[in-house]
This record gives C-alpha cells, sequence and structure tokens, in this order.
C-alpha cells in the first residue's frame, strides 16, 4: 500500500503549506523528479495523479496550486524527457483545463509549459492515439484562437496574441510538426499567421529578415517590449521557420492555407501582400525546394477559370500570381532542379493567350483604369518572368536553348498570315520583346557570375535562323528584331579586346562565328536593296554593322570592308534608284569608316574622311539623318520620298579605296605581328565583296572550329586511375599482322594439351587484363597472343564439359 501512494505523496509534498507561497518546494520537486525519472513505469501514475489534482483545483478556483502544477509538469518535462510518451496524453490534457481558466497569468504559465513540451514532443503518438491526438489539436486549436481575440482591453488583448504566437512558434520549431497530422496542424495554426502579417504595415518578407532576436520563452506579463510590431515579426519568424523545415509535397500543403485565405479574403489584389508572402517563403524554403514554389504557382495559374474557356480572362488573382512569378524568377536566388524550358513554354503560352483581343500592353496605364492596370501587370509580369529564366541557368548551353526556344517562334521566313489565332507581325512583335528581354537579363546575370562561366553565354550561332527577319515584309519586325540583335551584340562586346596588346586579337575565330557574320552581311545587302526599305530601316541597319564590326574588333574591321565598298558600289552603279536612299547609303558608309578610325584610334583615316564629308553636305549629297544638328528634326519621316524631297543631287564624291586601304594598311593597329609591311591587311581589304579572294579570306578567319562541348559535359563516372598507364609510345599506329595470329595458333595447338591448361588459362587472361588496362602499345602482340590462348580453341584435344570453347560450343556436346 506505501509503494502505491507514494508517487502522490511526493506529488502532495511538492505544494506550499502556507497560503502565498510561490513555487513548488526545491527539495520535494527534486526528490520527485528522481523518483520519476530512476522509475518511468510510475510516469503515468504520476500524470494520473496530476491530471486529477490540477480538475479539483481549476474547479475549486485554487490558482496557487494550479501554478504550482505547472511547474511540477515543467520539470518532470524536463527530467524525464526520454519517456515524455508516457505521460503526455496527461499534460494535454491539463494544459487544456489551464487555457480554460480565462486566467491571464495561468494562460501565461501554461504557454512556458507548453513551450517546454513542444522541445521534447516528437509526435510519435500523434495519429496513433486518437484520444491524444483529439486532445492534441484541442489544444493548439485554443492557443491559435488567442491570437484572435478581442480582448476590450488593449495590453490583455495584446499579452493574449502574444502569448498564441508563442505557441504557434513553438510548435513550427517541434518534431511533432512533422507527423500524419501535418495537414491539420497546419489548417489550424498557419490562418491566424496569415492574419496577422496581412494585417501588418510591413510586407513579411521584411519582417522575417529583421534583425530583432525573438525569444518565446520570454513572459508575455510585465514585458516593457511588447508591442504590435514585436507580434508581426514573431508570425514572420514562424511562418519562415515552418517553411525552412518543409520537404516535397508538405511545400504544397503549406502553401494551400496561404492560397485559400487569399482567395476567401480578396486579397489578391493589390499584389503587395501576395508577393512578400512569397518573397518570405522563397527566402525561408531549402535550396532544393524552392523551385516547387514556382511549379505551385504554376499550377494555381493554369487551374483559373473563367465564366468562358474560350476567353482569357485577366482578373485580379491572374494578375497577382503573374506578379509573384515575376517576383521569384529574378530574385538574385536559384532555383535549383527548375524545368527551364516547361516553365519557359508555359509562361510563353500564357502570354500568347493574354494578347488574344487586346494589344500588348507596355505603357502603364492609368491608375483608375483597373481592367488596364491588370493586363499591364499581366503583359509585363509575364515577359518579364520569361527574361528571369536566364537567370536561371544550370546546364551547358542552356541559354542557347532558351534563345532557340524563342526564335524558333518568330518563324522566320514563314507565308502564314496569322499564328495561334494572332496577326503574325502582333505574335512577332510578343516574342521579339521576351527575346530582349532574356538577352538583357542574360547579361547581367553573367556579370554577377563569380566564375563567368563562358558556357552560359547566347552563341552568335543560335541567331541564324532569325537573321531572314531582317528582310521581313513588315518594317515593324525588321526594326525589333534589328534593335534586339544590335543590343545583344553591344552587351556581348568586352571593351577590353578592342585595344590592341600591342597586335590586334583575333575574335573571330570560331566556324559558327564566321556563318553568322556571313549571313549578316549577305543580309544587309539584300536589305538596303529592298524595295520597302525605308529610312528606319538604313538608321537599323548601320547600327547593326557597327555593333557587329564591335563585337569583333580588327576582325570585324577587317571582314566588313569589303561589304561597306560593295555597299558604296550600289550606290555607284545605281543598283538603289531614289537618290534619297542613294545618299543614305553612302553617308552611311563614311559614318562607318569614322567609327572604325575612332576604335582603332587611325587618326589619318579620320583626316582622310572629314572634307570628303563637309564636300559631300556642301554639295546636298549626304543625307539629313547621319547629320546630328539635323537628324532630330527628320526622325519622324519613315519614307525616302518625304526625307529632303526638293534634293534631288545624287552622289558624285565616293571613298576612294585606294587611298582608305592604304592607311589603314601602314596604321599598325590591324596589322598582325608577322605582317611587318601590311601585305597580308591590304589583301584582305582589297577583296571583292563574294569574290574567290573573299571566300578564301573566309577560310583565314576560321581558325578553328567550334568548341567541342562534349568534354565539358557533366560524366556519369571518372576515368578509373588505378594502374600506372605508360604513354611515351601512345602516338605510335600499331598494327596487328597475320604472322601474329598464325603464331597465336600454333602456340595454342602446342599449349592445347596441357594438363595444366585451366591454370594457363586464368594466367593468361590476368595477363591479358592488366595489359589492355594499362594500355601498353609495346605488348600488342603478346596482348593478340594471350586473347587467341585465353579461348582455348581445343584442335583434335577433347576439352571438359566444364570449359568454354567457340569451335565446339557447349550446347554441341
Amino acid at each position: 500500500m506505501h509503494l502505491y501512494v507514494k508517487h502522490a505523496t511526493l506529488i502532495n509534498n511538492c505544494y506550499p503549506e502556507k497560503e502565498g507561497e510561490k513555487g513548488p518546494r526545491s527539495s520535494e520537486l527534486s526528490y520527485l523528479t528522481f523518483y520519476a525519472s530512476s522509475r518511468p513505469v510510475k510516469l503515468t501514475k504520476v500524470g494520473t495523479f496530476l491530471e486529477k489534482k490540477v480538475e479539483r483545483d481549476v474547479w475549486k478556483n485554487r490558482k496557487q496550486n494550479n501554478q504550482v502544477s505547472l511547474e511540477i509538469i515543467k520539470a518532470l518535462i524536463q527530467s524525464c524527457h526520454r519517456d515524455l510518451n508516457l505521460f503526455s496524453k496527461y499534460v494535454v490534457k491539463i494544459l487544456c483545463m489551464m487555457l480554460g481558466t480565462q486566467d491571464l497569468e495561468l494562460i501565461d504559465l501554461t504557454c512556458d509549459t507548453f513551450i517546454m513540451f513542444s522541445k521534447y514532443h516528437d509526435g510519435s503518438t500523434l495519429g496513433v492515439d486518437a484520444e491524444f491526438t483529439t486532445d492534441f489539436e484541442s489544444l493548439i486549436k485554443k492557443f491559435a484562437d488567442l491570437c484572435e481575440n478581442n480582448n476590450t482591453d488593449p495590453n490583455t488583448n495584446l499579452s493574449m496574441k502574444h502569448i498564441g504566437h508563442r505557441a504557434i512558434q513553438a510548435v513550427f520549431s517541434s518534431a511533432s510538426l512533422q507527423t500524419s497530422t501535418f495537414k491539420t496542424q497546419l489548417g489550424i495554426l498557419l490562418p491566424p499567421v496569415i492574419t496577422t502579417l496581412a494585417a501588418s504595415n510591413t510586407p513579411a518578407n521584411t519582417l522575417a529578415k529583421n534583425a530583432d532576436s525573438v525569444d518565446i520563452t520570454k513572459s508575455s506579463i510585465n514585458n516593457s517590449g511588447l508591442e504590435k510590431g514585436v507580434i508581426d515579426i514573431m508570425a514572420a519568424k514562424s511562418a519562415s521557420i515552418l517553411f525552412s523545415q518543409l520537404n516535397g509535397g508538405a511545400v504544397r500543403t503549406a502553401l494551400s492555407p496561404l492560397f485559400t485565405y487569399m482567395d476567401n479574403k480578396k486579397k489578391w489584389w493589390p499584389p503587395n501582400f501576395a508577393v512578400s508572402m512569397m518573397e518570405l517563403v522563397l527566402d525561408s524554403l531549402q535550396p532544393q525546394n524552392r523551385y516547387l514554389l514556382v511549379s505551385e504557382v504554376l499550377q494555381q495559374l493554369d487551374a483559373i477559370k473563367g465564366n468562358n474557356d474560350d476567353v482569357y480572362e485577366i482578373t485580379e488573382k491572374r494578375a497577382s500570381l503573374i506578379s509573384i512569378l515575376d517576383t521569384i524568377l529574378n530574385a538574385s536566388i536559384p532555383l535549383v532542379g527548375i524545368s527551364v524550358l516547361e516553365v519557359l513554354n508555359s509562361l510563353f503560352t500564357h502570354l500568347i493567350k493574354s494578347v488574344h483581343g487586346r494589344e500588348y500592353c507596355d505603357e502603364a496605364p492609368d491608375a483608375s483604369d483597373v481592367t488596364a492596370t491588370y493586363v499591364y501587370a499581366v503583359h509585363q509580369g509575364l515577359a518579364h518572368s520569361i527574361g528571369g529564366l536566364a537567370s536561371q541557368t544550370y546546364y551547358q548551353n542552356q541559354l542557347n536553348d532558351i534563345v532557340g526556344y524563342i526564335i524558333a517562334k518568330l518563324r522566320a521566313g514563314t507565308a502564314l498570315e496569322r499564328v495561334e489565332d494572332l496577326p503574325i507581325e502582333q505574335y512577332r512583335r510578343v516574342a521579339l520583346v521576351c527575346l530582349d528581354l532574356i538577352v538583357s537579363t542574360s547579361k547581367e546575370s553573367a556579370a554577377d557570375d563569380e566564375y563567368n562561366n563562358a558556357g552560359n553565354e547566347i552563341s552568335l550561332s543560335s541567331w541564324l535562323p532569325a537573321i531572314g527577319l531582317l528582310t521581313d515584309r513588315i518594317p515593324d519586325t525588321r526594326l525589333d528584331f534589328a534593335a534586339t540583335l544590335t543590343r545583344y551584340l553591344e552587351l556581348a562586346t568586352n571593351e577590353d579586346d578592342l585595344t590592341p596588346d600591342p597586335y590586334p586579337k583575333h575574335l573571330l575565330t570560331q566556324h559558327g562565328d564566321v556563318m553568322f557574320v556571313n549571313a549578316v552581311h549577305q543580309t544587309i545587302i539584300d536589305w538596303v536593296q529592298m524595295p520597302a526599305c525605308n529610312v528606319a530601316d538604313v538608321g537599323a541597319m548601320y547600327t547593326l554593322l557597327c555593333a557587329l564590326t564591335r563585337r569583333f574588333g580588327a576582325d570585324g574591321s577587317i571582314r566588313t570592308v569589303p561589304l561597306v565598298f560593295k555597299l558604296q558600289s550600289l550606290v555607284k552603279q545605281g543598283a538603289i534608284k531614289q537618290t534619297s536612299r542613294q545618299r543614305a547609303i553612302a553617308a552611311s558608309t563614311i559614318e562607318w569608316f569614322g567609327m572604325v578610325s575612332q576604335m582603332h584610334k587611325i587618326s589619318a583615316l579620320a583626316t582622310y574622311l572629314k572634307p570628303l564629308k563637309e564636300e559631300r553636305i556642301a554639295h546636298k549629297e549626304y543625307s539629313p539623318i547621319f547629320i546630328p544638328e539635323v537628324a532630330p528634326s527628320v526622325a519622324h519621316i519613315m519614307d525616302f520620298d518625304d526625307l529632303d524631297p526638293e534634293n534631288t543631287t545624287p552622289v558624285d564624291k565616293f571613298i576612294d579605296r585606294h587611298a582608305v586601304v592604304e592607311i589603314i594598311s601602314k596604321d599598325g593597329s590591324l596589322r598582325d605581328e608577322d605582317d611587318t609591311h601590311g601585305l597580308d591587311l591590304e589583301s584582305k581589304l582589297y577583296a571583292e565583296w563574294g569574290s574567290e579572294a573573299f571566300v578564301s579570306q573566309e577560310r583565314s578567319f576560321r581558325i578553328r572550329s567550334s568548341r567541342d562541348l562534349e568534354e565539358l559535359k557533366p560524366k556519369l563516372v571518372t576515368p578509373w586511375t588505378g594502374a600506372e598507364f605508360e604513354t611515351s609510345e601512345r602516338t605510335q599506329k600499331n598494327t596487328i599482322n597475320v604472322e601474329n595470329l598464325k603464331e597465336a595458333l600454333v602456340s595454342q595447338q602446342k599449349t592445347g594439351g596441357n594438363k595444366e591448361n585451366g591454370e594457363s588459362e586464368g594466367d593468361s587472361l590476368q595477363s591479358m587484363t592488366k595489359r589492355s588496362l594499362a594500355k601498353r602499345p609495346k605488348d600488342t602482340k603478346t596482348d593478340i597472343d594471350s586473347i587467341l590462348s585465353s579461348l582455348s580453341l581445343g584442335i583434335n584435344i577433347p576439352q571438359p564439359s566444364t570449359s568454354s570453347s567457340l569451335v565446339n560450343p557447349p550446347y554441341k556436346g
């Protein structure tokens, strides 16, 4: 009987004898914890006794006893946490009863005890013990309700909310969250956190990054630092803790309450709250799980259903989700594992659907026009999201794949009038906007890449399928593509490569680059001869030609000289009829040589060009689009018939090729080290466009083929390096003669009847294996002998049934 009541005696002894004493008696509490920790089987009886005692004390409103009971439970949790599951169900019931007292001090102390409980509770019994699971969910529901209490006293209201958020953070930090009841717990605890962050004036992601530490063990009573801002920070940090622990499918489960809240509360627009919450989630997720956020947002976007399935309705939710995607994909955070091309295809599909029945919106509308604001957010958000994908590069040639996808969408050379229910010009305009953003983003990403990975660059050859757009029948398409290509070339130009050190650097060395330059040059010849070629075309052609020349430095200049004189010959020979267009193209040749003289610092060339230009201007042979003082006044003119219509003077004064070639050849800035007298340079400059000399010059530029990327691709395995390989004779060509085979067969016949054939076979195989692994060329003959000997041909000699033979296979008996 004494043993039965000992735990009760120990517990009762912990309570103070006198009224007003605070806390349990320390010596008796130590005895109780020692007794419980040394005899874990008694923990169930201890829990049962405490539950009944607390139930009586709560009913009789014995506040002091209840406070002591909570201290006893807290001490037992600390000392017996390894056996917490033996009495956890009683702890949860006691805490539920304490929260029902509505006494602030008891509730605060209950929260302290619950924080200690959550620290050690692993949740292994959740979902197994139905009664315990129900009680635990009821307990956390009561804590969650404290976050939304409406107490009339501001201080009490603030303290209650603080207690609730302390308990929520304790659960989010506990191992008990990652159990079979995960979804249920999130459905209870996450809404109060979201509500608190939605009501805050500070963005959620900013709150989560706040440097102030939050101590959830600190009491909510008489807390001088307690204010609403502290609760907001605590809620943000709780959300951050939650998402930092999630893996795989749990991310979707955790995002569901957030999407549901924004649906029910109409919080999608303005998108500030939704975007800030997703930024908080993105910052918190483990790196390998961040890409899941993009997938979830895209699924939400695809799941939006309008009143008419045939019409792509632009709603506030769609605009907000796209704003979220824009933020995620353009954040400076890698999304490891993201399927870039699948996301690209989804984004582009949404973008094309969004412009059905409306023009692409590239200017911000008036804020009062809500519908136009949604359209602007969708169009700009999708386009910038596609551009942001260029910063998410994880494999070789990924940027080329992205650019190749968009260029394929441009459908250069097609005769179609409509593509995907859009006019071809509108469809191409949207694609070119995306391409331009990809080019800009890829350059910014490369500048931020400390490793400067050359594989993460857009190659020139990837543009080849679209070069034909420079001669497209639609003027806007020609100009937009030329502007995008020019911007790409300008961004790809390295100014350091343009400076001779002391000799020019050769940049036009890869076959793909040569093909690109040839394609652009040939297209320019066709471009300027098009009947539809207008004023803007000539300006775009000149800008593109300058950008292409600067991209390849000295090689680009030398390579373009024959083209420029070909353009001059078109004017000179009358292939271009309009005098205003003749003057514009002829002026572009002088301007180009002026750019070359400035780029390579050839002062003699600039000196030669200056009087020629002045003379042309004086005789009205120069186009106003290249005169800085006049150009702004004619910038709006597109047709050559409207450009200086009263001037019919043809061009009569041309650039002297001999003088220009002599100046450039004598100047050392474009001469190679071995071209002492400039004769090789002179021959290249004199080459006529399209002649045999020009073609042979092309071969001289093609020093090496495009980089072989096979060696740069990831390998599944690494070569075995266990053997010591000899490489002294690897370069020798090894042959196998008939004599080797004859000698091997003779050797086989001589050794065929040896009783130790099995042993010699094993030795020869071992020798062959070692030698073949070492790959020693000098042992080729011996290797052949070993191979043939190991086959055990068995001529006129019966072989054991266990041996293998190619002449007498086992199945023939």
